[in-house]
């Protein structure tokens, strides 16, 4: 430890009571916007949690033609999984429109936005981090098993091991009944889950009377979540090699009009931003906002902390000059203030960084299920806030920096007098 830094703390110390306005600026700033990052990020995680679950994962193989049914499921697996990482889950899935299905249980019916008919053996692990209320995914491959929403459950009073009826018009346009067992009831009343149910692949296509072999997606989840994206391009080149591919898009509705117009098997790679395109003007104003609440607390403690140490400063012209006037060199002096700035910004930001986690321990206490629509960012009907060591050391730094730039020009200017002129100065 120099000389300056020991100086600089043991003035910290001896004059705690003229920083204290100092600190406590930084502490709540810092702790304001971390938590406020911290949350966000977590209400973006359930958010993309749930959607990967609703599409299967990171990316999906769609196409062939405008109906997007696809048949041959091996072959396609077999080049797919060349491409892919190991422990890449490439299933099959088929989704159906809800609006002509309806759940029927004791004189009461649900209708459904959504019904996908899922590979549960593949797709193991991705509906073991469901949120089971009751029950679970566990033997539903194979069977006539059903998985429901907590909301859907409750508007039918149905529990897991009931049998409800289970209407829909085929895949050529008849009326078809057939009894489906209850065996979990996940929560999730978001966009992604309540009006979404999933049931056995083979056991759907029997009763909307389709070829047993077809599917209109292939999901593609990979094990490797920071680095896939990376390698996007590389695995559309590849894929490119092997089939006919539209030209990668953000909009998947973009390929969607398209597929109308063109004659021969068309493929396309959507990844999970694409699915999630619809969102998109919400996730941005969520991260805008925040972004700006953060910045203005940075200025407000940038130029709280500047104009603050500034008149300290002033108050310490006769000390800066008994400094110099006994030899004290001038970027000594200068070193010492600017040492007791930043250890007083250090601990300032450590310890905002505790209330941050203090806040975010005490929000996730409370269940917001109540808030209409609000689902969609919970976890469990709790927030779940993310945090995150680059941002906290962008934060911390951002501030230590730019309040020490602009604590500088009134510490260099104040060790560029004289010792007179110092000495000489009334406070």
């Amino acid at each position: 430890m120099t000389d300056e830094i020991k100086m600089g703390l043991r003035s910290l110390v001896y004059r705690k009571k003229q920083y204290i306005s100092l600190f406590l600026v930084c502490f709540f700033g810092i702790g304001v916007s971390l938590f406020g990052l911290f949350v966000i990020q977590g209400m973006l995680k359930s958010l993309e949690s749930k959607a990967e679950n609703y599409y299967g994962g990171d990316y999906q193989f769609i196409g062939q033609n405008a109906g997007l049914i696809q048949d041959g499921f091996e072959s396609k697996y077999n080049e797919l999984v060349k491409i892919f990482p190991d422990g890449t889950v490439i299933a099959p899935r088929y989704d159906i429109d809800g609006q002509s299905v309806s759940f029927y249980f004791e004189g009461s019916s649900v209708k459904q936005r959504v019904i996908k008919g899922v590979d549960f053996k593949r797709e193991e692990e991705l509906f073991s981090k469901f949120n089971y209320k009751e029950g679970s995914a566990k033997d539903i491959y194979k069977t006539n098993g059903i998985l429901l929403s907590s909301s859907i459950a409750s508007s039918l009073k149905v529990h897991v091991g009931d049998e409800i009826t289970f209407m829909l018009r085929t895949f050529d346009g008849y009326i078809n009944t057939v009894p489906l067992i209850v065996k979990g009831i996940f929560i999730d009343s978001s966009l992604f889950g309540t009006y979404t149910s999933y049931m056995d692949l083979e056991y759907l296509l029997k009763a909307y009377n389709q070829s047993p072999h077809s599917f209109n997606r292939l999901c593609i989840n990979i094990p490797d979540k920071v680095n896939h994206l990376k390698k996007e391009k590389h695995y559309y080149n590849e894929l490119s090699k092997i089939f006919s591919m539209y030209p990668f898009v953000e909009d998947k509705q973009i390929f969607y009009d398209d597929l109308n117009n063109i004659e021969m098997p068309t493929y396309a790679l959507i990844p999970l931003r694409a699915n999630m395109d619809d969102l998109k003007i919400l996730i941005d104003a969520m991260r805008g906002v925040t972004y700006f609440v953060i910045i203005m607390l940075v200025i407000i403690i940038v130029v709280g902390v500047s104009s603050t140490f500034r008149v300290i400063v002033m108050k310490r012209i006769n000390e800066i000059g008994i400094y110099k006037a006994i030899g004290m060199k001038r970027h000594k002096i200068m070193g010492m203030l600017l040492s007791e700035s930043l250890i007083l910004l250090i601990f300032a930001s450590f310890s905002g960084f505790l209330l941050s986690l203090l806040l975010c321990k005490f929000v996730s206490i409370f269940n917001f299920s109540f808030v209409p629509a609000f689902d969609l960012f919970l976890m469990n009907g709790h927030l779940a806030p993310v945090t995150s060591a680059l941002h906290i050391l962008i934060i911390c730094g951002v501030v230590c920096v730019t309040t020490l730039l602009g604590i500088m020009f009134s510490v260099r200017k104040s060790v560029s007098i004289t010792p007179c002129q110092a000495l000489a100065t009334t406070e």
